[in-house]
C-alpha cells in the first residue's frame, strides 16, 4: 500500500518539479502540448506565484539555465498577486507550448517560479475579453475556498524515509514529514527554525494566521497564546510507513505567503497540535525552488532569490554537463582562450579545490550536434547563488568570441559593478 500511494507522490512531484513550457496569446488555439485538465480561474490564480496584466514591449531570444528560452517584457498595468516583475520566460516553440508574443498586445499572465524566475505555460495566458473579464474577477479574489470547519478524519502517510536537502546540505525536520493528497508536508516549525523565518505572535483572536512574509523573513500568527511557539512533536505518528487514519482541523488555520493563498487541494491543516504545511507550495511562494528525486526519497530545496546589489554578490561561470550526474565547472579565469577551473563539489574539512586548466572551447565542443556543456552565468554570495538570464547576443559571443570570453574573465569571482537589470546580463555588461 505505501508503495503504491508514494509512487504517486513521486509522479506528482516530478511533474510539479518539470521544466514550465510556453506563454501563447490564445489558449484556444490548438498545439503539439496538451494541458491534460481544465482548471477554473480561481484554481489557476491560486496556484500562481505571479499574477500580471500588462503590455508587451520586448520579445528577445535568451538562455536560462544554458537552455533556450524566449523572454517577454512587460509595461504592467497591474500586479494582482506576488511581486513585481515585468519579464516571463517561455519556450522558443509551439511544441513546447511556447508562441511568441506580439509586441504591443495586452495579456493577463499566472506566472509561476519553478524554475526559479517567472514562467508560464501556454495555458496560462489570456488576452482580450476574456482578459478583461477575469482581471475583473481578480480584483475581488483575495481566497480560496477552505475546508468544512471542525475535525476531519483524513489518510496520511509517515514521511520517515524522506530526506530533505537544502543547497546540497541534509537538513532534519521534526517532527517528521507526512504525505497526504500526493503531497510531502512539513511542520511549519520547518521554515521558523531550520530556513531561518521569525515567529512574531499575536494573540487577538482564537485561530492562527498565518503570514509568511519572504521580503522580511517573518511568520506572524494568531491563535491561543500556548500554541505560540508552534508544538514541534507529535506523538501521534506511527512508526513505519503504513498510512494511518488521523484526526484533523483546517479550520484553526489559515496562511498566507506575501498575500497569495494556498490552492484548495494543498490547504495547511492542524494535527496532533503542530500545524503542517505543504513543502513545495510554502517553500515556492517564498522564492525557493524544490525539486523531488523519487529515487532517493530527497527533496531538495535551492535559495532562488535574487541577491541584491547592498550584498556585494560576485560574478560566476558554470559549464553544466547534459550528462545525469555529471559536476559542474567552475570557471576561475579565461587567457588566451585556456580556462582556469575547477569541479562544482562539497569540499571535506581542510581540502582545497584542485585548480584544472584546458581549453575553453574543448569544455564546451559538440558532438553530434550538441554542446558538452552549457554555459551558465550567477552572482554569487556567501553560499547563495541567483542565476542570470543570459542574451542569446552574449551567449553566441562566449561561444564563438574569445575577445568577450577575456573580457567576462576580469570580472568573474569578483564583486559585479555593472548590474543587470532585471536579472538579464547582456554584451553591453561584459565589458
Amino acid at each position: 500500500m505505501k508503495k503504491g500511494i508514494i509512487t504517486c507522490v513521486a509522479a506528482a512531484m516530478v511533474t510539479l518539479a518539470a521544466i514550465p513550457a510556453a506563454v501563447t496569446s490564445s489558449p484556444q488555439k490548438v498545439f503539439a502540448c496538451s494541458k491534460g485538465e481544465v482548471t477554473s480561474a480561481e484554481t489557476d490564480y491560486s496556484v500562481a506565484s505571479n499574477v500580471l496584466y500588462g503590455s508587451v514591449t520586448n520579445v528577445e531570444n535568451v538562455f536560462y539555465d544554458g537552455k533556450p528560452y524566449r523572454m517577454a517584457t512587460f509595461a504592467t498595468f497591474s500586479n494582482l498577486k506576488g511581486g513585481y516583475v515585468n519579464t516571463v520566460l517561455t519556450a522558443p516553440d509551439s511544441d513546447q507550448c511556447g508562441v511568441t508574443f506580439e509586441l504591443g498586445h495586452t495579456y493577463l499572465v499566472y506566472a509561476n517560479n519553478r524554475l526559479g524566475r517567472a514562467a508560464a505555460s501556454a495555458f496560462d495566458v489570456f488576452e482580450g475579453q476574456e482578459a478583461e473579464n477575469r482581471v475583473n474577477e481578480l480584483k475581488d479574489m483575495a481566497m480560496v475556498r477552505y475546508p468544512d470547519p471542525g475535525p476531519q478524519q483524513i489518510t496520511l502517510y509517515p514521511g520517515s524515509d524522506v530526506t530533505v536537502t537544502l543547497d546540497g546540505k541534509t537538513i532534519p525536520v521534526t517532527p517528521g514529514a507526512l504525505f497526504y493528497n500526493n503531497t510531502l508536508y512539513t511542520p511549519m516549525t520547518f521554515f521558523r527554525d531550520i530556513l531561518g523565518y521569525v515567529t512574531v505572535w499575536n494573540a487577538d483572536s482564537n485561530r492562527y494566521e498565518i503570514l509568511l512574509r519572504s521580503e522580511w523573513a517573518g511568520i506572524a500568527a494568531q491563535g491561543d497564546p500556548s500554541q505560540s511557539e508552534f508544538k514541534d512533536a507529535s506523538a501521534s505518528i506511527p512508526i513505519g510507513t503504513d498510512p494511518f487514519e488521523a484526526t484533523v482541523t483546517y479550520s484553526d488555520v489559515q496562511a498566507r505567503v506575501d498575500g497569495r493563498v494556498y490552492p484548495p487541494e494543498t490547504h495547511p491543516f492542524n494535527y496532533g497540535g503542530v500545524v503542517y504545511v505543504p513543502l513545495r507550495d510554502t517553500a515556492e511562494k517564498l522564492g525557493l525552488l524544490v525539486n523531488w528525486d523519487p529515487q532517493t526519497y530527497t527533496a531538495s530545496i535551492r535559495d532562488t532569490r535574487p541577491l541584491d546589489r547592498d550584498e556585494h554578490p560576485a560574478l560566476v561561470m558554470k559549464l553544466s554537463s547534459n550528462k545525469e550526474g555529471v559536476s559542474d565547472l567552475i570557471v576561475d579565469r579565461i587567457e588566451n582562450d585556456q580556462a582556469l577551473y575547477r569541479v562544482d563539489r562539497v569540499l571535506q574539512y581542510g581540502e582545497t579545490p584542485e585548480q584544472l586548466k584546458a581549453s575553453f572551447t574543448d569544455l564546451i565542443q559538440e558532438n553530434d550536434g550538441v554542446s558538452d556543456r552549457r554555459i551558465r552565468l550567477f552572482l554569487e554570495k556567501g553560499d547563495r547563488e541567483y542565476e542570470l538570464v543570459m542574451t542569446d547576443e552574449l551567449m553566441k559571443s562566449l561561444i564563438t568570441n574569445p575577445l568577450v570570453r577575456n573580457s567576462i574573465s576580469l570580472t568573474l569571482g569578483r564583486e559585479y559593478y555593472t548590474w543587470p537589470d532585471n536579472g538579464v546580463i547582456r554584451q553591453s555588461n561584459v565589458h
